[in-house]
């Protein structure tokens, strides 16, 4: 059999789709919560009880302008914030994550077990199925209807560097 067409590759493949899905929903999560930081800044600098209302700027004809602006601007985060449901969408994205970092933890220890046993037995075989199993249950919660291309590709570049092909270890079977 040649070394490419070993069934231990189903193993090494899915470590690394799921790698990516780890690389890519952890991006996708600090954007959501970076743009859910700056727009809930906004709304708490403009809120007339915030300590920055009271500040002698504000009292200046200028000062007033971009107090007007500031107020408007806030107004329409606090629209966007909620029509775009950003917390909620912040928990998807953390619930997803954390299972692939669940079973990516689980596909390296595979990884290391047919390392170490130099094999690709049933058991380790039984383990991968059950491994798959879990993530046909996860792959289904993507918070996201259609995945953002570039960070996707960004992330393949990053996983086929951590993981090249001619580093896993092909059983002689």
């Amino acid at each position: 059999m040649a070394a490419d067409e070993h069934p231990v590759w189903t193993a090494y493949d899915r470590l690394r789709s799921v790698r990516l899905s780890v690389k890519y929903y952890g991006r996708r999560l600090q954007y959501v919560e970076r743009f859910n930081f700056w727009l809930e800044l906004c709304v708490l600098v403009a809120t007339p009880t915030s300590v920055v209302a009271g500040l002698w700027f504000w009292k200046l004809e200028v000062g007033q302008t971009v107090w007007q602006w500031l107020g408007a601007i806030a107004a329409v985060a606090a629209v966007v914030k909620q029509l775009l449901g950003l917390t909620k969408r912040i928990k998807e994205y953390e619930s997803v994550l954390a299972g692939y970092r669940v079973l990516e933890y689980d596909l390296r220890e595979l990884k290391d077990n047919i390392e170490r046993k130099r094999k690709f037995d049933p058991a380790l075989q039984s383990e991968l199925r059950r491994i798959i199993q879990r993530e046909k249950a996860l792959a289904g919660k993507s918070p996201e209807p259609i995945e953002h291309k570039k960070t996707k590709r960004i992330c393949e570049e990053e996983v086929n560097e951590e993981f090249p092909v001619d580093r896993f270890f092909i059983p002689e079977e």
